[in-house]
């Protein structure tokens, strides 16, 4: 194991302390984990994950069974917790603008671009009571997540009010004008030049008085988990542009948008910017 990797690991049990109880199963998982990979070697790591130990994230709706060796990692370490809590607070924010365009509008339109399974739109759709007047659209090339949400949204009762498009959101194009667009996780990798093109290629399906929201990783998550950042960059080249508040003003406005200003989930490892159209465009 290189020895940067070794640097990072010390690190990351120090910060655990993997000697307390209440870590113990985070601590095997780890160990093993990190056992496992450097018998393989740095060559064959990506074989090793997609053969060795492939698997979902645990989910209730897919009645999936307990999570592999390496689902068990990312779903107890630092940013796999914090994706958790992403997830929770904009289902809190969403529903915060959900109801105040309901009262101006009437019926409402997201759009969810690269939205993978579009756990996030499901979750709100299912807690609205009035969720006859919402509808979403999830937009993503990848076939097997587009499945996956599909039955996630079946199985909690709200398939009937999500359309699901097999296409990458970037050669997407409709006559529709959506009132929320969401981009979440989208723009993390991109540096802050190309997080501004893909916010202004979008742009021309929001209606004027929508808005956007779109997801960064900030630079906590490279400070406070290193650990796992490595291993996502390492193994599945999952590189971060991390971005701070200035940064997401700053392609909100270069793309054209009126900066709303921004939320983050507790950990604060992602920071959610929020943005409206210019009137006069």
């Amino acid at each position: 194991m290189n020895s940067l990797l070794q640097n990072l690991f010390q690190k990351f049990i120090k910060q655990k302390k993997f000697e307390e109880n209440k870590y113990q199963g985070f601590s095997d998982a780890a160990i093993c984990l990190f056992n496992a990979l450097e018998k393989k070697g740095e060559a064959k790591v990506k074989d090793f994950l997609i053969k060795d130990f492939k698997g979902l994230p645990v989910s209730k709706e897919d009645g999936l069974a307990s999570p592999s060796l390496i689902d068990n990692y990312f779903l107890q370490c630092e940013a796999g917790r914090a994706l958790k809590s992403r997830l929770i607070t904009i289902k809190e924010q969403l529903n915060k603008i959900i109801n105040e365009y309901s009262r101006k509008n009437g019926k409402i339109l997201i759009g969810n671009f690269g939205s993978g399974p579009g756990r996030d739109v499901i979750n709100v759709l299912s807690s609205c009571h009035n969720n006859g007047n919402i509808k979403a659209i999830h937009i993503d090339k990848d076939v097997n997540s587009l499945k996956r949400g599909k039955r996630m949204a079946m199985n909690m009762g709200v398939g009937q009010h999500i359309e699901f498009v097999k296409e990458s959101f970037l050669k997407y194009e409709t006559e529709k004008k959506f009132d929320i667009i969401l981009l979440i996780g989208i723009i993390c990798p991109l540096n802050i030049e190309n997080s501004v093109v893909v916010l202004q290629k979008i742009k021309k399906f929001l209606k004027e008085d929508g808005v956007i929201i779109a997801s960064t990783a900030t630079k906590k998550m490279g400070a406070e988990d290193p650990f796992t950042y490595y291993l996502m960059k390492w193994a599945a080249d999952w590189e971060m542009f991390f971005k701070d508040e200035a940064d997401l003003k700053k392609i909100y406005e270069n793309a054209g948008y009126q900066w709303k200003g921004q939320f983050t989930e507790p950990l604060g490892f992602h920071m959610m910017g929020m943005g409206k159209p210019f009137v006069n465009e």
